[in-house]
């Protein structure tokens, strides 16, 4: 065999190993499972009293095609489209915005194609109408549109944002974090409205957090944030890639894995609790009018990003 061969065979190899580690690899596997105890959960949403939620909305604002394996370690190559998804959930008071989303300059930055200006002009209204602003962390593509609100005065005070939260904005340099004020000291289960639960669950960030929500009619949610980009994350489970999770957006990775499996065992025993995943254009225009998640009746016309 000559030199040339070798060379090629050890390159092939190097290659292969590192898409192995960087692509495929879930690990570690003995990462221990995070519970959820969703009995506490449950009592948790019905601690306030007062009408729960009707329904859930989403608004997609932009999106981008890139590897599955990126955000869900050895799911191949195929490409799925990563979109930028806010929700609303239906009240009698005005709403309740989940993840507002970005602006479209941060939008282009990040790589994310066919920015919906109707959809953002809708999301700000929704803010504008809300009785609370929830966030299940404090990335840009979560929170961007709401410190970048025109309006920000009249919509801070209805924003629950975490101490944990607060040093992420801060980092962020928006001329608006100064106004925030104090956050708050989050229990691990804690109601903040009617059928509507915040579970600290760190590891994508130190202070993310999943919303569950059950709604009038006794349907269950729970938004996993970016825990669980994919639908996929939490169905194998398998987590953000080690090129992702490790270099290019690092995150506790065991602490994931540890959710992941939680979230698995969760839906497992309880059949018809939806997961939300945070990013999934695919799945959310696929399978989100079967679950209840409608797309906002203003962008059915035409949406750019499906």
């Amino acid at each position: 065999m000559g030199k040339f061969s070798k060379f090629m065979i050890v390159l092939l190899g190097a290659l292969a190993l590192a898409y192995y580690w960087l692509l495929v690899n879930a690990g570690p596997s003995n990462a221990p499972a995070r519970t959820f105890d969703i009995a506490a959960i449950r009592r948790a949403a019905d601690a306030i009293p007062g009408s729960k939620p009707t329904g859930v909305t989403f608004a997609p604002l932009a999106a981008r095609t890139i590897p599955g394996a990126a955000l869900a370690a050895g799911t191949g190559l195929r490409q799925v489209t990563s979109g930028v998804i806010s929700w609303r959930l239906e009240t009698a008071d005005g709403g309740i915005v989940v993840d507002p989303g970005l602006s479209e300059a941060d939008a282009a930055s990040m790589g994310f194609k066919n920015y919906d200006q109707r959809a953002h002009r809708l999301i700000e209204g929704w803010m504008d109408r809300a009785g609370m602003i929830l966030f299940t962390h404090a990335h840009i593509d979560h929170i961007g549109s709401f410190l970048d609100h025109p309006r920000f005065e009249s919509v801070v005070g209805k924003a629950v944002v975490s101490e944990g939260m607060i040093g992420n904005i801060n980092s962020l340099w928006r001329e608006n974090a100064r106004l925030l004020g104090e956050a708050r000291k989050l229990a691990p289960i804690e109601p903040v409205a009617p059928g509507v639960v915040l579970i600290q669950t760190p590891g994508h960030t130190p202070a993310s957090e999943m919303i569950y929500v059950r709604l009038a009619s006794g349907q269950e949610y729970l938004f996993a944030g970016d825990t669980a980009s994919l639908w996929v994350n939490a169905e194998i489970p398998t987590p953000r890639s080690r090129l992702v999770a490790d270099w290019l957006a690092p995150e506790d990775r065991p602490a994931v894995i540890g959710w992941l499996k939680g979230l698995k065992a969760l839906k497992e025993k309880n059949k018809d609790l939806v997961i939300v995943p945070s990013h999934d254009a695919d799945w959310v225009f696929t399978h989100g009018a079967t679950y209840g998640i409608a797309l906002a009746p203003e962008l059915r016309r035409r949406s750019p990003i499906k």
